[in-house]
């Protein structure tokens, strides 16, 4: 019996062993596992900071394009502009060369070559946006027109744009250099 009792206090000795060693090992398996959601924790604010990043990287890239490509156009469309500036002055005096020749009796086809390059040039200014204002008969529109003259005029005829002293020109739906005009006005 003492054996027996030996044996069963051997068993309980080692079964207890193994009860601690299982309970160490549980207590370090919960610490690993506590160690692990907390790296895991880490690596997933991590994760949000770096999408968080990107995002703003992604938005911050969308406004330089949309920021470039609207300088872009405004760079473009200013040295349209000043070529346009440019060039009115050399089709005015088109006009005039062919207002001249019509007056002096010159030659049809020097008149029809000249009226040719006067219609080319306002084709290739058309191309690009530029139209010319319209303006006699019209109204009086101190956006578009600029005056420099004054008649007298009817009831009806009243703030009307009896003549035009030099033509005014639009790129887009910007007054590159407004018309000259006689106005008409009430005394």
């Amino acid at each position: 019996m003492k054996q027996k009792k030996e044996k069963i206090d051997q068993e309980t000795k080692e079964e207890n062993e193994v009860k601690t060693v299982m309970e160490e090992e549980i207590q370090t398996g919960e610490n690993e596992l506590e160690n692990l959601k907390k790296e895991l924790e880490e690596k997933a604010k991590q994760s949000d900071d770096y999408m968080n990043r990107l995002m703003r990287l992604q938005a911050d890239f969308e406004n330089y394009k949309k920021r470039v490509a609207k300088e872009r156009e405004e760079m473009y469309s200013f040295a349209l502009e000043s070529i346009v500036t440019d060039i009115l002055p050399v089709l005015d005096n088109l006009d005039r060369g062919i207002c001249s020749f019509k007056s002096d009796n010159l030659d049809a086809k020097y008149v029809d070559g000249i009226e040719m390059v006067q219609k080319q040039l306002i084709n290739v200014m058309e191309k690009n946006g530029v139209k010319e204002i319209q303006s006699e008969g019209c109204d009086f529109d101190p956006n578009m027109h600029h005056a420099v003259m004054q008649c007298e005029a009817c009831e009806e005829d009243e703030n009307k744009i009896k003549s035009v002293m030099q033509k005014g020109y639009m790129l887009g739906n910007k007054v590159v250099r407004p018309s000259l005009v006689q106005v008409a006005v009430k005394s």
